[in-house]
């Protein structure tokens, strides 16, 4: 007998070109058995590190789309938040949360902040420190290096921070305390290697992957491996197992983006390789 699909609320921007938010979580949910629910945050010509963009922010919408869901009554196994335009769409997100999560729901938070050392345009500490109160919520957490340092308090200095992983796994476990049983630090270059660190705070343990350090750095691939994670944990496996598949999928993303000489902005070819989410 097969079981109902479970459904995921996917809180992120929809962006037309570049392969990242919405249109990287919806068919990786698809893929790993789960259902994708769709609540935009903004939409978007292109993902906005190509030269020019244009976009619609649809924090007024938001609070209509989530009333008739409401009224259907509709629960959710996850949530699962990416790009949120402003402080005022984290502070909703957190009452959301409070309405449609159930003791059963998994909370995903990529507290997307800043990359590079550096602050997204438009964002900054009021922002962090909104996003640091929204990690709270969460069960899992995915912040690259830069976010971790932001979340911190830390001056994001990532020569320093990148060539210690022993720091980093520290870290791990002081974000912890924010309140999300796992944290994973996503995409610490070191030397040749990407690593990718996390934590479990119930175990007090720590479990990580490397893979080949390739090409130039790719839009969506913090989604793309933040999508995998919340769908294979959502189908019941470990946060261990879930990054795991999750860096093999997005290392052969990359690889064939690289053999075609594609533009970073464009992102990676992970259409090709969705067969490694199956069971």
């Amino acid at each position: 007998m097969k079981m109902a699909v479970p459904k995921v609320a996917a809180i992120n921007d929809l962006s037309g070109l570049g392969k990242c938010s919405l249109t990287a979580a919806i068919p990786i949910l698809s893929v790993c058995g789960v259902q994708a629910v769709p609540m935009p945050t903004a939409v978007l010509s292109n993902q906005t590190a190509f030269e020019s963009y244009t976009g619609i922010d649809l924090s007024m919408d938001m609070p209509m789309i989530a009333a008739e869901w409401k009224k259907r009554k509709v629960s959710f196994d996850g949530i699962y938040t990416g790009y949120l335009s402003g402080v005022s769409q984290v502070e909703w997100v957190e009452q959301f949360m409070q309405e449609f999560a159930n003791p059963q729901t998994k909370i995903f938070v990529d507290p997307v902040l800043g990359d590079e050392g550096v602050y997204y345009r438009g964002f900054g500490d009021e922002m962090c420190q909104a996003m640091k109160k929204l990690c709270g919520k969460a069960d899992v957490i995915t912040p690259n290096l830069t976010e971790v340092l932001f979340l911190l308090g830390k001056k994001a200095d990532l020569k320093a921070e990148s060539q210690n992983l022993e720091q980093i796994r520290n870290y791990a476990k002081q974000l912890s305390k924010l309140g999300p049983k796992t944290v994973i630090i996503t995409g610490v270059s070191q030397g040749e290697k990407i690593w990718n660190i996390g934590y479990s705070a119930k175990e007090d343990s720590f479990f990580e992957v490397s893979t080949q350090k390739t090409g130039e750095g790719y839009s969506g691939t913090g989604d793309i491996l933040t999508s995998v994670i919340c769908g294979c944990m959502i189908k019941g496996e470990s946060p261990q197992k879930a990054l795991k598949k999750a860096a093999a999928f997005l290392q052969a993303s990359i690889e064939e983006a690289v053999e075609d000489k594609t533009d970073p902005n464009e992102g990676v070819a992970f259409e090709h390789h969705l067969s490694l989410l199956f069971d």
